[in-house]
């Protein structure tokens, strides 16, 4: 970076940091800005319409995703579910003193079981399934580092214990498993009528071995009566830059009703 680029940054990084503390961005038009930035006012939006008072992170890591809800006004029951013992103890302090907020040291998936999760060195990227042939040529630290021994349950059985005290649950559930998603509506067939949207990260291009595409995961979500309302790109090609990953929020079709 030459002395101009240095003084230009200089300049732009205390402006960038001033709009963001006010909820807001200041964007280049001239630059390819990824959409994803655009995710947390769609969310926004989503949950005050449908009157969410539940919202389900599903694959929290640290409590990114959960502690944006906050920011961006939520206040409703959150329950953030983690496997990974190390990220759920981060989790869980950045929870602490907020009554609201449930945290699970436990997987998701189809039904209630002991098994073997895959953890990557980039534990994002963790999964039980295996990286596909080429996912380290395109993401960056996604090999796997060594494998971790995580519970497994069923979304339904575990908001049957959380969700008593709310009358009316509305549920939002994102999730974030790593070709995972699928197994964890699975497991949340008891409580789909309560489900009012849905947030589902998709991959063009399967990172991982014997996950469904986004073609596929779409026809799922619409066999049970969700339709998308926003795309917003997640990661691409280190090399090429083409989409391998987008974040799809779905709305189910009654649930203005």
């Amino acid at each position: 970076m030459g002395r101009h680029e240095i003084v230009n940054e200089l300049i732009k990084a205390p402006i960038r940091n001033t709009f963001r503390r006010f909820g807001y961005a200041a964007v280049d038009l001239r630059k390819d800005v990824g959409t994803g930035m655009l995710l947390p006012g769609h969310v926004k939006r989503t949950l005050e319409e449908l009157s969410v008072n539940c919202a389900v992170d599903a694959g929290a890591n640290q409590g990114d995703y959960s502690a944006m809800l906050r920011r961006i006004g939520y206040r409703g029951l959150i329950v953030s579910v983690e496997p990974l013992r190390d990220l759920c103890e981060v989790l869980a302090k950045r929870a602490a003193g907020d009554a609201t907020w449930k945290v699970f040291n436990c997987a998701l998936g189809d039904g209630d079981e002991i098994k073997q999760f895959n953890v990557c060195k980039a534990p994002n990227l963790s999964s039980f399934l295996k990286p596909a042939k080429d996912m380290e040529d395109a993401v960056a630290n996604s090999d796997i580092a060594r494998t971790e021994i995580v519970h497994v349950r069923r979304l339904d059985r575990i908001l049957s214990e959380v969700v008593r005290e709310i009358p009316a649950p509305r549920i939002f559930l994102k999730m974030d498993t790593q070709g995972y998603d699928l197994r964890v509506m699975e497991g949340a067939a008891a409580i789909i009528p309560l489900i009012v949207a849905i947030q589902s990260e998709l991959s063009v291009v399967p990172l991982y071995r014997d996950m469904p595409d986004y073609i596929e995961a779409l026809a799922y979500f619409r066999k049970l009566g969700f339709a998308p309302t926003g795309f917003f790109g997640v990661v691409g090609h280190r090399k090429t830059g083409r989409t391998l990953e987008f974040d799809a929020v779905l709305v189910r079709g009654d649930a203005g009703s």
